[in-house]
């Protein structure tokens, strides 16, 4: 599969903010939040947004289609649950699209949230962060923000590994 670009993720970004008509903050987590700054390079499907689409886009599904099929692009949702706690605190600005301003999850948090995935491709996504990362910040983030998502015995194996 080709690898998905950075300027095609910024297109679909600005097609998107034509269905925006007031400030709308869009919080962008997962691989496209790794993606676009080059931190990783690999295909994606999906572009992650923390715990729910926003409602601009989820009434407007014949617009939503027609960008994943023109893009090979779909928004989608995940719960902040699986993100360390504070993360809210250390979104990074990316850009403004119109009325349609784009944050990005911090990568140490996306580091953090595959950490307990069993995913192989989220596995495969840490050995290539690894490298890119500072340990010392890993393990002070990991023991200060990750408590209660390693107080799970299962969720602390799969970390381990």
């Amino acid at each position: 599969m080709e690898k998905t670009d950075p300027k095609v993720v910024e297109q679909y970004f600005r097609e998107l903010s034509r269905k925006v008509r007031k400030p709308l903050r869009l919080l962008v987590g997962g691989s496209i939040a790794l993606i676009v700054p080059e931190l990783l390079v690999r295909h994606t499907e999906d572009i992650d947004i923390v715990d729910e689409v926003p409602r601009e886009f989820r009434d407007q599904p014949e617009f939503i289609e027609d960008l994943k099929t023109r893009y090979g692009l779909m928004i989608t949702h995940f719960q902040q649950h699986y993100l360390p706690s504070g993360w809210s605190s250390r979104l990074k600005y990316h850009d403004s699209f119109g009325d349609l301003q784009v944050y990005f999850v911090d990568p140490m948090d996306i580091f953090l949230g595959k950490l307990t995935s069993i995913r192989t491709k989220d596995l495969d996504d840490l050995r290539v962060l690894v490298p890119q990362l500072d340990k010392t910040t890993i393990i002070q983030r990991l023991n200060g923000t990750m408590q209660s998502a390693l107080a799970s015995e299962q969720l602390r194996e799969r970390a381990k590994n």
